[in-house]
């Protein structure tokens, strides 16, 4: 019998350990490792999230794939490169990804449009979540006219998408939150899971 609970102790010490090795450390903000964390270059903000119009992503660095964070977590079909071009699996050309400034005044990372959207315009995207496709986010003015939206007519965008995220493992990189080596490390990892946002749609000023 002692013999027996050396031999499980021995295993559940070896579990722990793997756990811990594996475990996906957070930065700052709170999100696990692996996320590219954007830096804002006129000035000192650090965001992960990117805003859409009506739907929040982060981008994962292993691969440089789009995670869709609003309403339920998984993968998108678009790819980000180096210099925040985005592309559609296959190579068609999907906008790109940088700081602007919002109708509040905060810098926040926005999925913009490019010349295959709107003639060189640069206007804040918004995402079908059941086709994952996308169109150029508009609203009706006070005339009836519609309007094209900028970073500077939306409110309520975010910074940090683990708000919304509730740590899908489907999602992740090869590494996923496990056991740590520490109470902090575990609690960081539990409060990383938590309850996923509904969907909802920004607040925008025209």
């Amino acid at each position: 019998m002692r013999i027996r609970s050396q031999l499980l102790l021995a295993l559940l010490g070896s579990w722990i350990w793997v756990a811990a090795g594996n475990a996906q450390p957070a930065d700052d903000f709170g999100l696990i490792d692996g996320t590219i964390v954007f830096i804002d270059p006129e000035g000192d903000s650090r965001c992960a999230a990117v805003n859409t119009f009506n739907a929040d992503f982060f981008i994962r660095s292993c691969d440089r794939r789009i995670v869709l964070v609003t309403s339920d977590d998984r993968l998108t079909p678009y790819i980000v490169d180096e210099n925040y071009i985005v592309t559609r699996d296959g190579g068609a050309p999907a906008g790109h990804i940088r700081f602007a400034t919002d109708n509040e005044g905060f810098r926040q990372v926005f999925w913009l449009s490019d010349d295959n959207f709107a003639e060189g315009a640069d206007f804040v995207l918004q995402y079908d979540l059941e086709t994952d496709t996308l169109s150029v986010a508009s609203a009706l003015g006070q005339d009836g006219q519609v309007i094209l939206l900028a970073p500077i007519n939306l409110r309520d965008t975010n910074c940090d998408p683990s708000v919304n995220y509730d740590g899908d493992k489907v999602v992740l990189c090869s590494r996923t939150c496990g056991i740590g080596t520490g109470a902090a490390t575990l609690a960081l990892c539990l409060s990383f899971t938590a309850g996923r946002s509904l969907f909802r749609r920004r607040s925008a000023t025209c």
